[in-house]
C-alpha cells in the first residue's frame, strides 16, 4: 500500500513515450521516435576521456556536498561571463537540474503556499510543485506564448510565493525576450515574490537572444537560476547541473541535499569541469539542431490542420490541431497506425496539441513527420 501522496503524483508523460518507444523498438518494430528531450549526440569525447581519467586517479568518492570548489567557481565564472550574473562559488549548488527544481521549491515554499505557472509549461512541474506540498496557479499566456501583465495581478494571492519560468520554454520553443523579462521581474518584485528561472536550454536560441533575469540587480536576491549539461553537451545520463542563488538559499538546499542524494556524482562532476571549457562542442550541436528544427518547421507547414509557433530555440515544437479528438486519441493513432511517437498536449497544460521533439536524425524527422502529415492529411491506411 503506497501512501496517498504517491499516488497522487503522476508518470512523467515524455518518460512513458520514451520507454514505449523502447518496448516498441525492442519487438522489433521500425518507431519514429519524437518523444524525449534528448540530444541523439554522444557526449563530446574529451569530456568522456577527461572524467575516465579522473575516476582511473581515484575520483570515485564523495565530493563537498555542494559540490566540487573548482567546479562551483568555474559555474560562477560562467555566469559572470555568459549569464551577467554576479555569482562566487557560494552562490552555487551542483546537483542534478531536474532535482534542483524540487529543492528550489523545497527551499522557498511552506505548505499549501502557491506558484505561479505560465502554460504551456514543463511536464513535470505540477508534480515537481505537488511534491513539495504547494499549489500550482496556471497563467494563461496568448498565441504567441508572451504574458498578459495587465491580468497578471489577478493570480496573485497572499499565498503567492513563487513563479516559475522556463526560458527557452518546453514545450514550445518560446524565447522570452529581455523587454518581457524586465516587464515580468517588475512584477516580481511589486507582489514581493521569487523567480525559478529554469534556463536548462540557454545555448540552443536560434532566434533572439538569452537573457538571465537573475543578472538584473533587483532580482539578485530573489532570482533562483537553474541549468545544467544535459541539453548543451549531450549528457543527458550524467544527470549533472546546478543552481544559483542568494547564499541563505543555496545553504537551505544543500541541507536538504545532504539528506537525500548527498552529493552529485563525482564522476559526473568532473566530467561537467571538463565540459565548460568545450564551448566548441555546444555550437556544433546548436548548429545542427538549427538545421533540423528549419527542416521540421517546413514540413509541418505542408501538413492540413496543424497550426504552430515557430520555435526561437529549445528543440521542440508544439502543433495545435482543430479536428475533434483528444490529444491523446491522436497520440495514440500516430503510434498505432503511422509507428510515430509524439507526445500530447495535456500534461503541458494545452489541450488539443502535441509535442514534437526535433532532437533526432534528419531521416527520423523526414519519415516521420510525413507518416504525421499522412494522418492529418486523410491519407492513413
Amino acid at each position: 500500500m503506497v501512501s496517498s501522496r504517491v499516488n497522487g503524483i503522476n508518470e512523467s508523460a515524455t518518460v512513458s513515450m520514451s520507454n514505449k518507444a523502447a518496448e516498441l523498438k525492442e519487438a522489433g518494430k521500425t518507431i519514429y521516435s519524437f518523444g524525449i528531450g534528448e540530444p541523439d549526440f554522444t557526449t563530446p569525447e574529451e569530456i568522456i576521456d577527461y572524467a575516465f581519467k579522473e575516476a582511473k586517479a581515484g575520483k570515485t568518492h564523495y565530493t563537498p556536498s555542494a559540490g566540487i570548489m573548482e567546479l562551483r567557481q568555474k559555474i560562477a565564472e560562467k555566469m559572470k561571463r555568459k549569464n551577467g550574473i554576479d555569482a562566487t562559488a557560494s552562490n552555487v549548488l551542483v546537483t542534478p537540474t531536474k532535482f534542483s527544481l524540487n529543492l528550489a521549491l523545497y527551499s522557498l515554499i511552506d505548505p499549501g503556499e502557491e506558484v505561479l505557472l505560465p502554460a504551456p509549461y514543463y511536464v513535470s512541474y505540477p508534480d515537481i510543485i505537488k511534491l513539495n506540498q504547494g499549489k500550482m496557479v496556471t497563467v494563461p499566456t496568448d498565441e504567441n506564448y508572451e504574458l498578459d501583465f495587465d491580468s497578471l495581478g489577478k493570480y496573485v494571492s497572499p499565498k503567492t510565493r513563487v513563479f516559475m519560468l522556463n526560458n527557452p520554454v518546453n514545450p514550445t520553443g518560446k524565447v522570452y525576450s529581455e523587454k518581457s523579462l524586465r516587464k515580468l521581474s517588475d512584477f516580481i518584485i511589486e507582489n514581493n515574490l521569487y523567480l525559478i528561472s529554469d534556463e536548462i536550454y540557454e545555448d540552443l536560441v536560434y532566434k533572439g537572444k538569452m537573457f538571465s533575469p537573475g543578472s538584473i540587480e533587483e532580482m539578485k536576491d530573489r532570482t533562483v537560476t537553474l541549468s545544467g549539461f544535459s541539453k548543451s553537451y549531450a549528457m543527458t545520463g550524467w544527470r549533472i547541473g546546478y543552481m544559483v542563488a542568494p547564499v541563505d538559499i543555496i545553504k537551505a538546499a544543500n541541507k536538504v541535499q545532504q539528506q537525500t542524494l548527498t552529493c552529485a556524482p563525482s564522476i559526473s562532476q568532473y566530467g561537467a569541469m571538463k565540459a565548460l571549457e568545450n564551448e566548441e562542442s555546444v555550437t556544433k550541436m546548436k548548429k545542427e539542431f538549427e538545421k533540423r528544427r528549419n527542416l521540421a518547421v517546413s514540413l509541418l507547414k505542408e501538413i492540413n490542420d496543424l497550426s504552430f509557433y515557430e520555435p526561437e530555440g529549445a528543440f521542440y515544437i508544439f502543433p495545435g490541431y482543430s479536428i475533434d479528438r483528444s490529444d491523446d486519441a491522436i497520440s495514440l493513432d500516430l503510434l498505432e497506425k503511422q509507428n510515430v511517437i509524439v507526445t500530447p498536449g495535456s500534461p503541458f497544460g494545452a489541450e488539443k496539441h502535441f509535442r514534437i521533439s526535433y532532437a533526432t536524425s534528419e531521416d527520423v524527422i523526414r519519415e516521420g513527420i510525413g507518416r504525421i502529415g499522412k494522418y492529418f492529411n486523410g491519407q492513413q491506411k
